[in-house]
């Protein structure tokens, strides 16, 4: 039967690379970690101030100019978030209108109380049309947020399935199924 071989220990080849090397732990020796540490130190502060030199020389407030871009930003959604409003508003009209002058047909094809729920439907659609248009952009938002607030899983699903529909609208009628 063959001996089995024990591994030594190495001996490290000079002090200095003693104090760099690694402990039994896998971790550098106490010692190196503080100049690591140090040096790490020393390098973010003069980054620092070389940032802060530079942003001085430059003659720029930042701040200023970052509080500049929001409000811009700011402005831009209020309007864009207007615009869709009011078009939101006229579409549910035009859709409460088309279920106005559809009732009749329903009346005619599947009866009067058909007819009814058309019509109930269609003042459902306008009087959700008039509500949206009687509020500003800061109360919807509000009312949004109460509701997530209130029912987070139906806002995730509603968010899922305007997502959803989305995609297939941008998706467009590129690809047919055959």
């Amino acid at each position: 039967m063959a001996e089995p071989v024990i591994p030594t220990a190495r001996k490290p080849r000079s002090a200095k690379s003693a104090q760099t090397s690694v402990d039994g732990t896998g971790a550098p020796k106490k010692s190196t970690r503080a100049k690591i540490s140090a040096a790490a130190s020393d390098v973010t502060e003069k980054v620092t101030e070389t940032v802060k030199s530079a942003a001085e020389k430059s003659g720029i407030d930042w701040n200023k100019q970052g509080e500049q871009i929001k409000s811009q930003a700011t402005k831009t959604a209020y309007t864009v978030a207007d615009v869709a409003k009011g078009k939101t508003g006229a579409a549910m009209e035009g859709l409460a209108k088309l279920i106005t002058d559809t009732a009749g047909t329903v009346d005619a094809k599947l009866g009067p109380q058909y007819g009814d729920y058309a019509r109930q439907a269609a003042e459902a659609v306008a009087g959700a049309a008039k509500s949206l248009d009687s509020k500003d952009i800061d109360q919807l938002l509000g009312e949004a947020r109460d509701f997530v607030r209130k029912s987070p899983a139906v806002a995730i699903g509603a968010a899922a399935v305007a997502g959803y529909v989305l995609m297939r609208l941008a998706k467009g009628s590129g690809d047919t199924d055959a």
